[in-house]
């Protein structure tokens, strides 16, 4: 990519009656100890929230009441400095620990070929990895068919979407697995072990309900935990499965409602019982921030071998609205996390906040296809070969190049 000054070079079917009593486990058919994570915050972030450009000259003047505290200045909400240019968000101190550690790189001003500004065509062109859409398959379901086969064995499924519904990226012929959190009564014990020594004389079927069995216990144990956040349970899930010896190396996670029209940066004291803040937004960063705290944690050892993608489907306008919010744009930011990558850097080729700089006068101006850094990660962390990536995981794309240094050596 094309660096500028401010450039930091630095996640089988089974029977009806082991779905009945198995809620939140489903099974699809579908090198390495390699993990990737994929995190789709769904609804638009936006960029100068998530990774603000505080030393742009126009930032402050143009970001009104949606500017944090500048990095330094002792008040109560500082942004948290990155390179003297980009900061993070205040409530992300976990994502800040990770860059200062290298385990974390920003990407500013990044977004897909997508240049409208819809939610659901946004996402649908996110998920299929480009604008046709009379393509049924997802990228993520493509790059399964081009990995190194050493990657498929031992494992039945490569490949496992956590949340309510499999993500249109996760869809096609190659064979995935899912799992939720259990929205119903939780299955009994008892009834468990009932069930598994029905299941267990089926030479098919018994190593595959036992695996259902371990999952729902898990999900059962995670209830006590005081935490309000779906995301955060899933991102522990993800870190159980894809740790697993015999687990999947791919997981998905949708994280959504960022559609930040009114109200963005609200906050208030965070209390003692709750230590978050209220406000719906940067209670949403927040929980980002443990999320990913989690699946560090959860990983254990396998962390050093994991990448995370967090990305969204566009961007949102640079200044704020009558609501106090901003509405849909085009440029925003995306993050890559873990203990493989080459972290401690901001990548950006930075236009500016100048009205003149906009895109179409009102939207962070991309600069970066967000397909660049999935190239480079697959490339360069899952071992796809440029035939597999330009031939099937990207073919709309053949143009965009790579990303190259994204993971450690």
């Amino acid at each position: 990519m094309k660096t500028s000054r401010r450039t930091t070079l630095g996640l089988l079917g089974m029977s009806a009656l082991a779905s009945a009593a198995l809620p939140g486990l489903s099974f699809a058919a579908a090198e390495g100890d390699r993990r990737l994570v994929v995190i789709f915050l769904r609804g638009a972030v936006d960029a100068m929230t998530l990774a603000p450009a505080y030393g742009d000259p126009n930032f402050f003047s143009v970001r009104g009441q949606l500017a944090d505290d500048r990095p330094g200045s002792g008040g109560p909400h500082e942004m948290r400095d990155l390179d003297g240019f980009f900061a993070l968000n205040p409530d992300l101190p976990q994502l800040h620990g990770l860059y200062r550690a290298k385990e974390l790189l920003v990407l500013q001003a990044t977004a897909t070929a997508y240049r409208e500004r819809s939610h659901f065509d946004a996402q649908d062109a996110m998920d299929r990895g480009g604008l046709d859409a009379g393509v049924k398959q997802g990228w993520l379901n493509r790059t399964i068919a081009a990995l190194p086969g050493g990657m498929r064995v031992g494992r039945p499924e490569l490949a496992i979407g956590l949340g309510p519904t499999l993500p249109l990226s996760m869809r096609g012929p190659e064979r995935v697995t899912s799992w939720s959190l259990p929205a119903e009564s939780p299955t009994s014990a008892d009834t468990l072990e009932r069930l598994a020594a029905i299941y267990r004389a089926d030479a098919e079927l018994g190593p595959t309900f036992d695996k259902a069995v371990s999952a729902v216990r898990m999900a059962q144990g995670m209830g006590g935990k005081a935490d309000p956040s779906p995301f955060v349970a899933l991102a522990s899930a993800a870190a159980t499965f894809l740790k697993a010896k015999d687990g999947p190396r791919i997981a998905t996670i949708d994280f959504g409602n960022w559609d930040s029209h009114a109200d963005q940066n609200q906050r208030v004291t965070p209390t003692e019982a709750n230590n978050y803040f209220p406000g719906r937004f940067p209670r949403y960063y927040v929980q980002l921030d443990k999320g990913m705290a989690a699946l560090k944690e959860g990983l254990g050892e396998a962390w050093a071998d994991t990448a995370v993608l967090v990305f969204t489907e566009f961007g949102r306008t640079v200044r704020i609205n009558g609501t106090l919010g901003t509405d849909h744009g085009t440029a925003s930011a995306a993050l890559l996390a873990g203990g493989a990558v080459a972290g401690g850097r901001v990548l950006a080729d930075w236009r500016g906040l100048a009205e003149k700089d906009l895109y179409e006068g009102r939207d962070l101006y991309p600069t970066t296809d967000i397909r660049a850094l999935f190239k480079g990660v697959l490339r360069e962390h899952l071992a796809l070969s440029e035939a597999g990536l330009e031939g099937k995981v990207f073919p709309e794309a053949r143009e965009v190049k790579a990303l190259e240094g994204l993971i450690r050596a």
